[in-house]
């Protein structure tokens, strides 16, 4: 009985459009089928208190010749953020794209294929910029 209240429901999900959004502590779990097939999974956590903390997000789409993996880790000191965010992602259309962003005190240096010498001269400006000595 209870497998099949399980399949049903499971059912009820994929064929029909849905949203769902689930808090847990600082943050949500969310579920959404567009009406173009697509699932999307995000999961959004974050925490701030007088300028120090840190947010995590992870988002999941899948489904009719697309696939997308993107998450962000960043963390929050004296009011900047300092961390990374990468995507992967597979379209029919568009074909595959791969991203990996670093953010330094408010500077993000954007990176991918065909994107290695800006992303590294843009790493290596905000490296510099927040070991300059204050005068």
């Amino acid at each position: 009985m209870t497998m099949r209240c399980c399949a049903y429901s499971l059912a009820v999900f994929i064929l029909a459009d849905a949203q769902f959004n689930i808090p847990i502590p600082f943050g949500n779990i969310g579920l959404k089928k567009s009406s173009d097939g697509n699932l999307e999974i995000t999961s959004n956590e974050g925490f701030s208190l007088f300028g120090f903390g840190g947010k995590r997000n992870l988002k999941l789409v899948a489904g009719n010749g697309t696939f997308n993996v993107e998450k962000e880790d960043i963390g929050i000191v004296n009011g900047s953020e300092y961390g990374g965010s990468g995507a992967f992602s597979f379209d029919k259309q568009r074909g595959i794209d791969v991203g990996q962003n670093v953010t330094l005190g408010g500077q993000t240096a954007v990176g991918g294929p065909g994107r290695e010498g800006n992303f590294l001269m843009d790493l290596l400006h905000a490296i510099q910029n927040l070991t300059k000595k204050s005068s």
